[in-house]
């Protein structure tokens, strides 16, 4: 594990006046300062983070940083005296420094129509619109990210200083319960050598959102992100584990890069600092409230871009990167773990041939890819793909043992703070209670294909009720042909007044029913479909808010239904 003095935050500055606005510009340092942070119901604190680079030739100092809320009332001050060293980054302007360390910037209309929104919820009394508004806001506002893995980035990180702020609810000075948002000033005073002081100054939103969405025995994590057992510098295991709380998540999977002990020029997980790994691992996980917090590593081909990359999840031992892909593959099966095929359409870590490597039912092989990651999206395309390789391989499917098929995921890749909370899956356990120390149970669902994607915590949830009750990574026998009702059950993560929801239901004959529900915030409706042979059944829903503009996608996976002959 490479010691790097820097950590990247996904952060925003906006030159709107009076909203999330720095009010002045200072050429000798980089800061950035959230516009928007938040947590979800029943989390009772906010993390906020600010990012500073001293890109001047003289040393300058960090007095104090204010919080306080729009009446003025402070709410936190700390007196840091922290010191930042010249870096000598003077030629690069702001903007390219956020580009070369994959901060993403939120477009000025963006900010422009969240602030509209906020104004319009101020008059408001609780409800749905109210409620529709905040959420419309938050998603405009959301964090985003490019990270990328360079010299360059390293370069400019480790001249770079995070201060972390955490915010209680209890503090803010009123009842807060979801959907709500709270309003901060910051104000931090920096120090000059001569002795000379200025102020950097902006507005903060605090978003306090409503538990995501549920059914029984369903439970929403992240099986890929990473720490500072490897590259994301100071974020602990720990850390990712109390944001995950905090965003509602019930699980998560550790996935640090792992190295083999000879390629030792990038922040990689070692063979040697595994059992430390795992107890940190432990640490976190028996942090009460529970959560499920699995030791887990990403493998690459080779070094760098251009390689690709497999998840490891399950495995009893370190599992060393570099190879071929099928080397890889090996690696994690030796280990007793199963391979998820990473963000496999990145064109700087592709594998996108993944469809030509032989059948999950056929071991070692992977067992899954991700179908969102990082903020990607498969689309119709990459999509097929996955279909040609279900239905190529469905004869498998029936005949083995565990009805094995390739998974589909989604996952945050998350190298930064505040970017957990969007893309994740949901798994199904069976138990009215989620995982928490269960790691068992967690690779059980993943393994199974008993999940759903999902690119924003939105949920869908599909069921086969004919003949009894067949979810996603389910195995039914049918005698002969006949009609069969879908079940589908979608919520999307944000409050829709205006907007549609596109449904899907896929099978090895391709798609089977296309369906458009107006204005509805939750879809429950059944299907009938006509099956005659071996198959599968998948479904697909695309949320759109035209509120906020946003798109909200979920794939769930595919319930097999076999005829006579069964198992062939």
């Amino acid at each position: 594990m490479k010691k790097i003095l820097a950590i990247l935050l996904v952060l925003v500055l906006v030159p709107i006046s009076g909203f999330g606005s720095a009010k002045s510009e200072i050429e000798e340092i980089f800061y950035e300062i959230p516009v928007s942070a938040f947590s979800r119901y029943p989390a009772d604190n906010f993390t906020v983070p600010l990012m500073l680079i001293n890109k001047g030739d003289k040393e300058i100092k960090v007095q104090n940083i204010t919080f306080a809320l729009s009446d003025g009332t402070k709410i936190l001050e700390k007196d840091l005296e922290e010191t930042l060293n010249p870096s000598l980054l003077k030629g690069l302007g702001n903007n390219e420094i956020r580009d070369k360390i994959g901060i993403v910037l939120p477009e000025e209309k963006s900010v422009v129509k969240a602030k509209e929104f906020l104004d319009k919820a101020k008059t408001m009394e609780k409800g749905e619109e109210r409620t529709g508004n905040i959420e419309a806001a938050w998603l405009l506002l959301m964090n985003k990210d490019h990270y990328t893995e360079t010299e360059e980035t390293e370069k400019i990180l480790s001249h770079s200083k995070i201060f972390y702020f955490t915010i209680h609810l209890k503090d803010l000075d009123k009842d807060i319960e979801p959907v709500d948002f709270i309003p901060i000033n910051i104000d931090m005073v920096i120090s000059n050598s001569d002795g000379s002081t200025y102020t950097i100054s902006q507005t903060t939103t605090l978003f306090y959102l409503n538990s995501l969405p549920s059914q029984w025995g369903w439970y929403p994590g992240d099986g890929h992100m990473h720490t500072a057992w490897s590259d994301a510098y100071f974020q602990s295991i720990t850390s990712r584990r109390n944001d995950a709380y905090n965003k509602n998540l019930k699980w998560i999977i550790i996935t640090d890069h792992a190295g083999d002990s000879q390629h030792t020029s990038q922040p990689r997980l070692e063979w040697n600092e595994w059992s430390s790994y795992n107890t940190d691992c432990n640490t976190a996980q028996n942090i009460y409230p529970y959560i499920t917090v699995c030791p887990g590593e990403e493998l690459a081909t080779i070094e760098g871009t251009g390689g690709s990359h497999l998840l490891s999840y399950k495995n009893n031992s370190y599992v060393s990167s570099y190879g071929n892909k099928q080397t890889l593959i090996n690696n994690v099966y030796a280990a007793g773990g199963f391979g998820i095929i990473a963000h496999p359409y990145n064109s700087s870590f592709p594998w996108t041939d993944w469809y030509t490597y032989p059948q999950p039912a056929t071991s070692p092989s992977f067992r899954g890819i991700e179908l969102i990651s990082h903020g990607y999206v498969v689309n119709d395309s990459q999509l097929a793909d996955w279909d040609y390789y279900l239905r190529s391989h469905i004869a498998n499917t029936m005949k083995d043992p565990n009805h094995r098929f390739c998974v589909g995921l989604s996952n945050s890749d998350a190298h930064l703070p505040l970017t957990l909370g969007t893309n994740m899956t949901y798994i199904y356990t069976g138990s009215s209670f989620p995982p928490g120390t269960d790691r068992p149970g967690v690779y059980n669902a993943l393994e199974r294909g008993r999940a759903t994607a999902s690119s924003d915590g939105s949920l869908l949830v599909h069921k086969i009720t004919t003949g009894g009750t067949y979810l996603p990574g389910y195995y039914m026998q049918k005698s002969s042909a006949g009609y069969i009702t879908v079940n589908v059950y979608a919520q999307c993560i944000a409050n829709i007044s205006t907007g549609y929801a596109d449904i899907k239901i896929v099978t090895s004959d391709g798609t089977v029913v296309t369906d458009r529900v107006n204005n509805q915030t939750i879809v429950n409706k059944d299907y009938s479909i006509y099956v005659s042979h071996d198959t599968y059944v998948r479904v697909q829903v695309t949320f759109y808010n035209s509120q906020s503009g946003a798109f909200s996608y979920c794939f769930s996976n595919p319930t097999f239904i076999d005829f006579l002959p069964y198992n062939q």
